[in-house]
């Protein structure tokens, strides 16, 4: 198969996308955070201005919500088995504002639904820790170790491990 001149001038001839272009080819892979979504594309190489220009459009079009991103992870989240304290961590991380955080952790993630999901998470943890269970003080530290890592509230551990 011979290469001609004219194929790699076709290949080498595309258009640049403009910041508009390449936010919505972003979007349409995968859900961003406004402030993660604006840093790929200041790092792509777009000015300020042109970026606050396709945040702004892709806001007026619905494709860039924080308050949606944040609920979906939340949900992604409880399935994860990780309480209220990681997951706010990870949805820092993502860009999302405290504000936000907090209230939405407040509204789909109260302290019932983080006791049932470390029940959850205590219940597939219990395989491996069946070889402590002659050693109540190290298999509650196990266990405490465990479940803090997961970003369960200390309180909420030491109610259960009392139980």
């Amino acid at each position: 198969m011979k290469i001609s001149q004219e194929n790699i001038s076709k290949r080498k001839s595309k258009t640049p996308l403009s910041a508009q272009d390449y936010s919505l080819k972003l979007v349409s892979a995968r859900s961003y955070s406004e402030k993660r979504l604006a840093e790929k594309l200041i790092k792509k190489g777009f000015s300020t201005e042109d970026t606050g220009k396709a945040l702004k459009k892709l806001k007026e079009y619905g494709y860039l919500n924080d308050e949606e991103f944040a609920e979906r992870l939340i949900e992604n989240g409880k399935k994860r088995l990780i309480g209220r304290i990681k997951l706010s961590y990870e949805l820092y991380k993502k860009g999302i504002n405290k504000n936000i955080i907090d209230k939405l952790i407040e509204t789909f993630y109260t302290e019932d639904e983080e006791r049932s999901v470390m029940l959850k998470a205590v219940d597939k943890k219990k395989v491996s820790l069946i070889k402590y269970r002659e050693n109540e003080l190290i298999f509650k530290k196990k266990l405490y170790d465990f479940l803090q890592s997961r970003g369960f509230s200390s309180k909420i551990i030491e109610d259960l491990i009392k139980q």
